[in-house]
């Protein structure tokens, strides 16, 4: 019984150790489950991509980003095609580690390499390789090793590799049986004229993204799409066979077709850099060139500029720039550093304000004008000031302007009529045609970081009285510009815009921007008598150095005040012109901030370098000049070939063109000439004719006529075998305070006898406005 007690007992332990085991086994398995269901249900997606990380690479394939074109399709802006140079450090390691050799005994049988010879054969294959990258690509050495010897299986070394160096560099690591080193396409952009229209174009940063300008407001339509290539790899990181990848392909960015003129903006750049030098204005100096019809923008361009393809140097050229480094180090010199770089890169026609001065006078009279608070024919008297509650405002011309009609009050560009203009419309009147202008609001220019004007929240007397004149608030060059051309195209203001249309990569046009009239703010019977006036202005009033022969030129001069006003050294020079003014169609803004000249007003500085891009611009832009029995001395006459002809016949062929001649040698044939034949001369010039005696070949160096008076001026010239082309002020207002303020080519360049030097005159009598 005791026997029978003992194996109930034994059997009763296993069926308790069994079901033990078994509750175990099925909590383990439960367990598992659980685990099983979490990782390939709940959190599948995770370990997928996880999975996904581990046997495949992925690299990236940059986009070429878009053209960038002027309005002729001219390149600005490209993309060429470039190599990225990678390394993959797994494939490196495996391939330096199975380079190390190993060695053979006595009985021919190989002995497998030490660890410590597999790690030296390692470290020789990194160094080779670094040396070669960073030799070619020109980086240190040290950075190269550090990235190739990282635990990871991809590594970018560099970008925008030129195809030359990068094949140099694949033949070379083949030469010496090197691997883990790759090359996929890249794309590095390119500014085909370095500092043209800098500020406008903008540039991109090292992963191709815009920074500035269009590069910015339009980065999503020019990047593109990247695209991608996915390699399976093994457990050793080393890519599988060809049938183990996918590629998906980039997509190219779209080209954008600006508005700009390459030729427009060649002009308005040259003037510009000539103004800055010769006034080295303190703040620099911008521009604008618009239809103002469509409210294409032509042209735009600051000074001091920046080259495109190296954004973050400043141009040695600038020598005032370079000089505000001098004596500092450290964090001190890359802080100044920074804010000059700064200061280069903003466009100053839409990123800065200003007072505008006397331009915003042509505000005050169309506004007058079209409510009918003044007509054609009213007048106004100015005694030099006028008192406004308790302030007594002066006007520029501290003797007064005395009586005068309405036209002549711009002419004059008289304070005190403007403030007697102002009273008659009221703070209402003002602040309505101020917002109908769009002063109040941004132009909407499709470029970014455009700033807002900054006005009065209320105004009083005083304050419209000032305002009147342009002072006291801030606009935006462009604004002004805007407002001037409403004022002169039949009252419409209209939206400037920078790009004209969108391409794609075949230069079909995949969108056009259209010209958006935001309002009609005046009538065409207002707006056709304010182009009366405005040309009035520089026929007889203080824009008369804006002059161009053969065109029909208006405008407005414009000197303005900063802080402290009391400060006479801080003036912003400025002059709006517009042209033809028989049917107008373009507008040139000027502004030269802070001139260090000891003129400073627009008349004497500004308009001038409007009349000479105006001189430029038009014929370019296919306007024709139109002389007037005034303006023959300034039309030009081509010279014939004269050579081989007999003197008499010479002599008559002149005759009939109006040239005056001389005769060099006693013989009856012209054997050469000056200047040679297709050169175009002004009649006052004097052709030279060689009968018999040598013409001299030597080249001359071209005398400095700056300051003389044009006869002046024209002998010292000729003196020199040298002929002059005369442009600026119309001959008819040169006075005694009439002298050359600009020459072309400068002086002391070296030219060959019988060259014409483009000499400016200017009258300086117009200077405080």
């Amino acid at each position: 019984m005791a026997r029978k007690r003992s194996n109930k007992k034994r059997v009763s332990m296993r069926g308790r150790i069994f079901a033990l085991i078994l509750g175990f086994a099925v909590l383990g398995f439960v367990a598992v489950a659980v685990k099983l269901f979490y990782l390939q249900v709940i959190n599948t997606n995770f370990y997928q991509s996880k999975a996904a990380e581990n046997q495949t690479k992925d690299l990236i394939i940059t986009p070429t980003r878009g053209t960038i074109y002027d309005r002729n399709m001219t390149e600005l802006a490209v993309s060429a095609t470039t190599q990225e140079i990678s390394v993959d450090p797994s494939v490196i390691r495996k391939k330096g580690t199975d380079s190390a050799k190993g060695k053979t005994d006595e009985d021919g049988k190989t002995i497998a390499a030490t660890e410590e010879e597999k790690a030296a054969a390692l470290k020789t294959y990194q160094e080779k390789i670094a040396s070669i990258l960073s030799e070619h690509l020109e980086l240190e050495y040290t950075e190269v090793l550090e990235k190739i010897q990282r635990d990871v299986s991809y590594v970018r070394i560099a970008r925008r590799v030129d195809a030359d160096i990068s094949d140099e560099i694949m033949q070379e690591l083949e030469k010496n049986n090197l691997s883990g080193v790759y090359t996929t396409e890249d794309s590095k952009r390119y500014y085909k004229y370095g500092t043209f229209a800098s500020q406008v174009i903008g540039f991109t940063d090292d992963d191709g993204e815009g920074l500035y300008g269009v590069e910015l407001q339009y980065n999503d339509t020019l990047k593109g799409v990247a695209g991608r290539v996915v390699k399976a790899t093994n457990a050793l990181g080393s890519d599988m066979p060809y049938d183990y990848e996918k590629y998906v392909a980039a997509q190219d960015g779209d080209g954008v077709v600006l508005t700009l003129d390459e030729g427009v903006q060649h002009y308005l750049e040259k003037h510009l850099e000539q103004v800055l030098a010769t006034t080295d204005a303190k703040k620099g100096v911008c521009g604008i060139v618009m239809d103002i019809k469509s409210g294409e923008i032509l042209a735009m361009s600051t000074k001091p500029d920046y080259d495109l393809n190296d954004p973050r140097t400043i141009p040695e050229k600038y020598t005032s720039l370079m000089a505000e480094l001098d004596n500092l180090s450290g964090d001190a010199y890359k802080e100044k550093y920074s804010e000059i770089l700064l200061r280069l890169w903003r466009n100053k026609a839409i990123n800065d304000t200003y007072e505008p001065g006397s331009t915003f006078k042509i505000f005050t009279v169309s506004t007058a004008l079209e409510e009918g608070v003044v007509s054609n024919e009213s007048t106004f008297s100015c005694g030099g000031s006028k008192i406004v509650k308790d302030r007594t405002i002066k006007c520029w011309k501290s003797g007064g302007h005395g009586a005068q009609v309405l036209r002549d009050t711009l002419a004059n560009s008289c304070n005190v009529a403007m403030m007697d203009i102002s009273a008659l419309m009221g703070t209402d009147m003002f602040r309505k045609y101020f917002e109908a202008y769009g002063m109040m609001e941004k132009t909407n220019i499709d470029l970014p970081g455009e700033a807002t004007g900054i006005f009065f929240d209320s105004m009083g007397e005083v304050d419209l009285a000032t305002a009147s004149f342009g002072q006291n608030f801030q606009v935006t060059p462009l604004q002004e510009l805007c407002m001037v051309a409403a004022v002169c195209n039949g009252g419409n203001l209209v939206t400037p815009h920078i790009v004209r249309e969108i391409v794609d990569t075949e230069g079909n046009v995949q969108q056009t921007v259209e010209t958006e009239v935001k309002r009609q703010v005046i009538s065409r019977e207002t707006s056709d008598l304010m182009c009366e006036y405005l040309e009035n202005v520089v026929a007889n009033g203080t824009g008369q150095n804006a002059y161009v022969a053969g065109y029909r030129i208006g405008g407005k001069t414009a000197t303005s005040q900063k802080q402290p006003k009391s400060d006479n050294s801080l003036r912003i020079a400025s002059f709006i012109g517009v042209a033809p003014m028989d049917d107008p169609q373009y507008a040139v803004l000027v502004m030269i901030d802070e001139p260090q000249t000891s003129e400073k007003g627009g008349g004497a500085v500004a308009a001038p370098v409007v009349g000479r891009i105006f001189e430029d611009i038009l014929p370019y832009l296919g306007v024709e000049a139109a002389f007037s029995e005034e303006e023959a001395d300034r039309q030009e006459i081509i010279v014939p070939s004269l050579a081989d002809k007999s003197l008499e016949e010479a002599k008559e062929t002149l005759d009939e063109l109006g040239l005056e001649y001389r005769v060099k040698g006693d013989g009856d044939t012209v054997t050469d000439q000056l200047p040679v034949a297709g050169i175009s001369i002004q009649p006052d010039n004097t052709v030279v004719l060689y009968c018999g005696e040598d013409k001299p070949t030597d080249k001359v160096t071209v005398p400095d006529v700056r300051g003389m008076s044009v006869a002046a001026a024209r002998q010292q010239l000729a003196d020199y075998g040298l002929y002059m082309k005369q442009n600026g002020i119309a001959s008819w207002r040169t006075s005694g305070a009439s002298a050359a303020v600009t020459q072309s080519p400068a002086a002391g360049s070296s030219i060959a006898r019988g060259s014409v030097v483009t000499v400016a005159f200017g009258n300086n009598v117009t200077s405080q406005e």
